[in-house]
Parts: C-alpha cells; sequence; structure tokens
C-alpha cells in the first residue's frame, strides 16, 4: 500500500510537470516542464506493479504503456471541440485492457476505466483550478490499480 500512494504522489507531480509552461511560478524545475514527462512517465507509475513473466506478457505490458502514453497525450478537444476530461479519463484507463495478457480481468479494468473517467469528468466540471486537477488525474492514476490488485 505504501507503494502505490508513493507512486501516486509521483504520478500527481509528474503530471502537473508535464502540463506546467516554462513560463509558470512553480516549485518543479523547469527541466521537467514537458508533456513528454506526463505522457511517458505516469504508465510507469502506473504499470510498475504488474510484471510480465513470458514474451507474450512483455508484449501486452508494452503494448499497455504504449497506448497509457497515447491516451494521456490528448483531451479529445479534436473530436469533441474542447477538452473533454471523463472521456480522456476512460480511454486512459482502457488503455489498460492490454493488461488482460497478464491475467488481469477485463470487467475490473472496464469498471476502474469508469472511475477514472467519472473522478476526472467530475473535478474538472467543478473546478477552475489547473493545479488541483493536474496533481489529482495524476494521483488517481496510480492509486486505482487498488481494483485491479
Amino acid at each position: 500500500m505504501i507503494w502505490i500512494i508513493l507512486s501516486a504522489i509521483i504520478s500527481g507531480i509528474l503530471y502537473r510537470a508535464g502540463g506546467l509552461s516554462k513560463e509558470e511560478k512553480s516549485w518543479i524545475p523547469v527541466w521537467m516542464r514537458h508533456s513528454w514527462v506526463r505522457d511517458w512517465l505516469c504508465p510507469m507509475c502506473v504499470l510498475l506493479f504488474f510484471t510480465p513473466h513470458s514474451w507474450f506478457q512483455l508484449a501486452m505490458w508494452l503494448c499497455a504503456y504504449g497506448a497509457m502514453g497515447g491516451m494521456l497525450s490528448t483531451y479529445w478537444d479534436w473530436l469533441f471541440g474542447k477538452d473533454t476530461f471523463w472521456f480522456a479519463g476512460l480511454c486512459v484507463g482502457l488503455a489498460l485492457l492490454f493488461l488482460v495478457g497478464l491475467g488481469l480481468s477485463w470487467w475490473l479494468i472496464v469498471a476502474r476505466a469508469a472511475l477514472l473517467g467519472v473522478s476526472w469528468g467530475i473535478l474538472c466540471a467543478n473546478t477552475g483550478s489547473a493545479d488541483v486537477e493536474e496533481y489529482f488525474r495524476g494521483f488517481v492514476l496510480p492509486l486505482t490499480i487498488l481494483i485491479l490488485l
């Protein structure tokens, strides 16, 4: 449990770092303020809890990593005309469907994805603080894997 909470804190910081501009004032160093930090390091905070034991499982793990990184790179404004956090959270969660190849239950992955979508959507509809929203979105990514373990 301690590792999941620590991973959630790190993921929250990485998620916020990836959303900061270089001009914004923050305690997060400027060298961390790149979108790739969010897109490609936050998935590591989730996937480090799942160990592949074969080449097939490694391939599925890598597919989940790529899909999650890809889903973190968009808020679907190109499809909906505005950032759509409920759909973005759902898609980030669904990226872990590849982990069915590691023996995880598909319906628990879908339940976690729905929880991410609802929590991201509700929070972002009710707050105007990028700090709160981005720290939260990053924090719940690893925290919600408790559903899967």
